[in-house]
């Protein structure tokens, strides 16, 4: 059987060079009043306004912090600059309109220390009380830490996000590039369209065929955590689970009965993203029985995903 392709479409306007420069700048060895009210304000909530409605709103939202990566390799000073550019990156995912409702929100951690002393230092007489910045310190909620192994031709990022709570890898991601030919920003891009649809998945729609009769036409929750369906019609009593490696490749079982035959095959596939739409292929080897017959076919899904507006239910 074959697996159909899956296409996904983002809707999501570039990030400006200048704001990721900006970023890196941003990472100076000196706390300001001004760097300190959008470390300690929960401004990178979602929906903040800058009223106090704003300020309500953005009051509960989760922590992600990224931490500052280590990097080994002849240019490792690359590498621990990712952290940097995960953090302007996210901030701006989470900041477009679809993606206010994740109450998923940047914490700086890199420089805690200087934003407690600088906390202190406001205490003091020198400073006028009446405008001091007031703690509000945004729990963190996840922790991302990363390794990044570099050499003269190729890079590999690894990333691992861990809830505080309770120490269980929440999420993932990896990839290996050749820094010279291909865009690191690119691949950042990547990483927290990854991260964001692990920890706060969406719904997607499935539209996947094998010829006319074996058509999948569901919903399902995220598209990198395994899930199942079932195809319509006859082939009902066929169940698929998918087992996904990324956003972008994985495996996949089907097994069942179907027109008086029973059906078992499996098969790998790709996933070739478009923003929110991807083009998701697979080869599908599968073997139909019915009593002392057997057909072995070798058959290709192929169909569209859409990325969905709605959140996957809580729970």
């Amino acid at each position: 059987m074959q697996l159909p392709v899956i296409t996904v479409t983002r809707l999501r306007s570039p990030t400006a060079w200048v704001q990721r420069a900006a970023a890196v700048c941003f990472a100076q060895p000196f706390i300001s009043l001004t760097v300190l009210f959008l470390l300690l304000a929960p401004v990178f909530a979602p929906g903040f306004t800058g009223t106090s409605a704003g300020l309500a709103m953005a009051a509960s939202p989760m922590g992600l912090g990224f931490q500052r990566f280590t990097a080994t390799g002849p240019k490792d000073a690359l590498g621990r600059g990712i952290s940097d550019m995960l953090d302007t990156d996210m901030v701006n995912l989470l900041n477009e309109q679809g993606n206010r409702d994740c109450l998923l929100a940047v914490r700086e951690v890199k420089r805690m220390d200087e934003v407690l002393k600088e906390l202190e230092l406001q205490k003091s007489p020198m400073f006028d009380q009446s405008k001091r910045v007031i703690q509000n310190v945004i729990e963190l909620r996840y922790s991302a830490a990363g390794h990044v192994t570099t050499t003269e031709t190729s890079m590999t990022i690894d990333i691992r996000i861990t809830d505080s709570r309770s120490g269980k890898q929440v999420a993932s991601f990896e990839a290996t590039l050749d820094p010279e030919k291909e865009d690191i920003l690119q691949t950042i891009d990547k990483a927290v369209k990854s991260i964001l649809d692990q920890i706060c998945p969406r719904m997607h729609k499935l539209n996947l065929s094998v010829g006319p009769y074996f058509v999948i036409d569901a919903e399902v929750c995220g598209i990198e955590k395994p899930f199942q369906v079932r195809p319509k019609g006859q082939f009902g009593g066929v169940l698929v689970k998918f087992a996904p490696a990324s956003r972008e490749a994985g495996s996949f079982t089907e097994a069942g009965r179907a027109y008086g035959a029973m059906w078992n095959g499996s098969g790998n596939y790709t996933i070739r993203w478009n923003g929110d739409s991807g083009a998701f292929r697979a080869s599908n080897p599968n073997t139909a029985r019915a009593g002392a017959l057997s057909s072995k076919n070798n058959d290709v899904m192929t169909g569209t995903v859409t990325r969905l507006a709605k959140r996957c239910a809580a729970g």
